[in-house]
């Protein structure tokens, strides 16, 4: 059923000027007894600092799915956990409205000594689900996975495939607003991803908003409305995703020319 626009205009994700940091300390002291004679002895430890994210600028509205891409280090996955609320912001104005989902890692907060049964209500419930809830979507969310016949043996047993399944079924049905996907699709078969890639469509389609993240440049362009080009942290390019695609393909190319010394 679509919703109504009340229900909609609610969900925003919007960055305005957001940057992310990092610091690596070097030779810090491991014991406290050693920081005080360091600094008895004016030694300084070495404070690397690495912009992760820097000046971002976005805005996704209900029924957009929006992809990032870039190499690997660009800032996509720094994206999203600041999103996600993973990660705090060092500058710049983050505004996210509605319930969010954040997708970073197949099987994300699964223990893998308890069974997947064991598992939908524990990772339910830190996706923000009480017990009730849990219980009347379980059987659809077993379903969902194909995941019948393995539900009740402990997680430590799954390939990455199944631990993707369980763990994309529980978060959809969670009934998120904002779905947060970062290379959930990099596992699994391809009858598998084109069903996930048709619930992520159809989710849009009912006013959520969708995040995406992934290497393989076919599901970006199978998938996404637009997409946002990082490099180094930096949005450098935007817009819709065919010829932005075409071009970030066309460049990689010719990246691997100049790497191999080939005209």
């Amino acid at each position: 059923m679509a919703q109504s626009d009340a229900e909609t205009t609610g969900r925003i994700v919007d960055l305005q000027g957001v940057w992310k940091r990092y610091r690596r300390h070097h030779d810090r002291p491991a014991r406290i007894k050693d920081a005080l004679l360091a600094r008895v002895l004016g030694h300084v430890h070495e404070v690397e600092e690495t912009w992760a994210v820097r000046d971002l600028t976005m805005r996704v509205e209900p029924g957009e799915i929006v992809g990032l891409i870039g190499p690997n280090g660009c800032g996509k996955t720094t994206v999203l956990s600041v999103i996600a609320g993973v990660l705090e912001p060092t500058r710049g104005h983050l505004t996210v409205r509605g319930r969010v989902c954040p997708m970073l890692q197949a099987g994300a907060g699964f223990h893998p000594d308890l069974t997947g049964l064991e598992n939908i209500y524990l990772s339910g419930a830190i996706l923000g689900m009480d017990r009730r809830e849990i219980s009347y979507q379980f059987d659809s969310i077993v379903e969902w996975a194909e995941a019948e016949t393995w539900v009740d043996t402990p997680v430590r047993t799954y390939s990455s495939g199944m631990l993707m399944r369980l763990g994309f079924s529980v978060a959809i049905h969670m009934r998120p607003d904002i779905l947060i996907v970062d290379e959930i699709l990099a596992t699994g078969d391809e009858a598998f991803r084109s069903r996930v890639r048709r619930r992520l469509r159809r989710e849009a389609e009912d006013g959520k908003i969708v995040l995406f993240v992934s290497h393989y440049m076919e599901e970006i362009q199978m998938l996404c409305d637009r997409v946002i080009w990082m490099e180094s942290g930096i949005a450098i390019r935007r817009g819709p995703t065919a010829p932005l695609v075409e071009k970030y393909i066309a460049q990689g190319r010719a990246n691997e020319r100049e790497i191999e010394g080939r005209p």
